[in-house]
């Protein structure tokens, strides 16, 4: 029996959560229970590594070289975490084999979730992605105290009082010397407010707005806004289904556009869409035509 289709039986007859991946670690079928564990619809997992989507970030090399290993090994049990689409961190216990013929897919079933873990410190002082803990300080700009906080604020509330005097570099973001990205020092802007994009720094994926605003002689005003993969990819599949709405693409032609927007390969997109390869370059010639773009590569353009 084809590989897919035991796996695919499997997962419809099997209570608990199941995930199949390829040699590089992409998830290729993600059964109703996964979902309802991780909290994630299926088009968030299908085509997306395991250690990108569903581990924490300080984990990943480590999950991903134990995966790896599998293939050399007839079974594995991997005690893990995986995130939810809420930034919560749950342990796994993972029955991991290698199965089928050339090329092997690794079936991965939940033997035991527990519940949420408690949230590392770091993460509550900076705030979780997507959670809505905006953070926003007062700072001081003379050349010899520049950073020394004056005042915290976070949804609006002061707070932090044992913030107040030290380095922001230092109190916020666990640093020495100022961040080499500071709105205030990494370029001249012409005009002001000025904003930069930045990496969140938390557990989870995510990013970091800040804007820079001076405020008076020798002090500027900082807010930080931290936007977390969930909304990322709502604003995605948000900005998909509006072009798809606007070209007039059929379902199957947004399910393509989807995936080559995020970069997938027409071969990648014929395995989680189980179509064939010819039918999605058929279905890619249709949406280039429609919405005017002469190359996969010409669709950036449309996204940014």
């Amino acid at each position: 029996m084809d590989w897919s289709l035991t796996a695919s039986l499997l997962a419809e007859r099997d209570g608990r959560p199941i995930v199949v991946m390829d040699r590089r670690g992409r998830i290729e079928l993600a059964n109703g229970a996964l979902t309802s564990l991780l909290g994630r619809p299926r088009e968030e997992l299908l085509g997306r590594r395991w250690t990108d989507v569903c581990t924490p970030r300080e984990q990943g090399r480590k999950v991903g070289q134990a995966l790896r290993a599998v293939f050399t090994s007839a079974e594995h049990r991997l005690e893990t975490e995986v995130l939810t689409r809420e930034g919560e961190r749950l342990a796994v216990e993972l029955d991991v084999a290698a199965v089928g013929r050339p090329p092997l897919r690794l079936v991965c079933i939940v033997t035991r979730a527990g519940p949420p873990l408690p949230v590392p410190q770091r993460a509550v002082a900076h705030g979780e992605p997507g959670q809505g803990l905006d953070l926003s300080y007062e700072i001081s700009t003379e050349l010899a105290t520049f950073g020394t906080l004056k005042a915290v604020w976070r949804a609006g509330h002061s707070e932090h009082e044992d913030m107040v005097g030290r380095p922001c570099f230092g109190a916020l973001a666990h640093r020495d010397t100022p961040c080499q990205d500071c709105p205030l020092t990494a370029v001249s802007p012409t005009s002001w407010p000025h904003t930069i994009v930045r990496q969140a720094s938390t557990v989870s994926e995510g990013f970091e707005v800040v804007t820079a605003t001076p405020t008076s002689a020798g002090t500027a005003h900082i807010s930080v806004h931290t936007i977390g993969d969930s909304t990322l990819t709502g604003l995605f599949e948000a900005k998909v289904r509006r072009l798809a709405q606007a070209a007039r693409l059929s379902e199957r032609e947004g399910d393509v556009l989807r995936y080559l927007a995020l970069g997938r390969s027409p071969i990648d997109i014929s395995t989680v869409l189980r179509i064939t390869e010819r039918t999605v370059k058929f279905h890619q010639a249709n949406l280039l035509r429609k919405l005017g773009a002469e190359t996969r590569f010409d669709l950036l353009r449309l996204f940014f």
